[in-house]
């Protein structure tokens, strides 16, 4: 019995692998280009790069994990039956539900590894992910100012660049600062450089000119200068980084809303409904392995194969899945709705459980 087990757990397990490893890395691989503008804006290494999409992984993987175990479970319950293994077995002694529990092992390891994934590291990854890039939006000295374009790397600062040197000296520059619409300053420069300083990021421009337009009096300031310091760090960001969203938050968090704040106060039913949507998700990994197990070899023996059986496992599956979106969807507009969020993985297990049932064998009168 053990053997049997260990062997269908192994014809589970690298199909799973498999799939995990190639619908994330398909994913993953679509979900970083969107960071590649960020990339290129802020002049950050590769290894930045790959910090900030390795974040998005949990996310990615949380969702993966239980469609690679249904497509792993078919395929090697598939492989089996085609093999004429499951005759052998079901001739051996062997019950359909007995042979269902090697898959139900790996399930159980995928929700626990579902769970761990939910509650802990897609929390902990998206928060990051998060401060990261706010912490990469508002360095403005590592920032990349292309020749010929009129940067804008705040919303309050344009920076224009003729071109550059050999140094990388920045050759013929124009800052408009407007952060003060009614008193906007233009500076032009022969030459700037941008450092880094221990009081932050500075503009050091050389042989130029600052105009400040008063509005209010219609009258322009000149100021002309052979150096002059601009502090960028005033530039940056300092609201925070705002509204915590839901998936950085943790399960405390979710189900305990600051009320008296009152974006957490207007988006009190969307926390509730994502902590229950992390509790509820986990439950997919068996619901799903048991319906492509269900699909191969519940209800009568077919000669003819399995291809009906597996479209049919499929499309529940898919089912299944926009079931638990469409919930999730309505728990969010009517929180009494949320118990269906658990309801829906627990009866397609009980409804994969009864078709996995022995058929009843009636005998023939004479």
């Amino acid at each position: 019995m053990r053997g049997v087990v260990l062997y269908i757990m192994r014809q589970i397990a690298w199909p799973l692998g498999f799939a995990t490893l190639t619908l994330t890395g398909v994913i993953w691989l679509t979900q970083s280009l969107r960071f590649i503008d960020r990339i290129v804006n802020n002049n950050l290494a590769f290894d930045d790069f790959l910090y900030l999409t390795m974040l998005v992984l949990p996310s990615i993987v949380a969702i993966i994990l239980p469609v690679a175990g249904f497509c792993a479970a078919l395929y090697a319950f598939h492989r089996l039956a085609s093999d004429s293994e499951m005759i052998v077995l079901s001739a051996a002694g062997f019950s359909r539900l007995s042979l269902a529990r090697p898959a139900l092992y790996i399930s159980a390891v995928v929700m626990v590894a579902m769970y761990v994934i939910l509650l802990f590291l897609m929390p902990l990854g998206s928060r990051t992910l998060r401060a990261t890039q706010y912490e990469f939006r508002n360095d403005l000295a590592g920032m990349a100012l292309l020749e010929g374009v009129f940067n804008t790397p705040t919303a309050n600062l344009t920076v224009y660049i003729r071109e550059r040197d050999s140094n990388g000296d920045m050759l013929g520059v124009l800052v408009h600062d407007n952060r003060n619409s009614a008193s906007p300053v233009t500076m032009l420069a022969e030459r700037a450089t941008l450092v880094r300083t221990d009081l932050g990021p500075r503009l050091y421009m050389v042989n130029g000119n600052r105009q400040q337009v008063d509005a209010e009096h219609k009258s322009l300031s000149l100021l002309y200068f052979d150096n002059y310091s601009l502090d960028l760090d005033s530039y940056a960001n300092k609201e925070g980084q705002g509204w915590r969203e839901p998936s950085e938050r943790y399960l405390h968090e979710l189900f305990n809303p600051d009320m008296s704040n009152a974006d957490d106060v207007n988006q009190y039913a969307k926390l509730i409904v994502e902590g229950h949507r992390r509790l509820a998700t986990p439950l997919y990994a068996p619901a799903l392995i048991l319906i492509a197990i269900a699909s191969v070899i519940g209800g009568e023996f077919n000669r003819r194969g399995h291809g009906q059986r597996l479209i049919l496992g499929a499309a529940i599956a898919i089912l299944v899945q926009v079931l638990s979106l469409s919930v999730t969807q309505l728990s969010v507009k009517n929180l009494p709705l949320v118990p269906l969020m658990y309801l829906v993985p627990v009866l397609t297990m009980a409804a994969a459980i009864y078709a996995l049932r022995e058929p009843v064998r009636r005998l023939r009168t004479a």
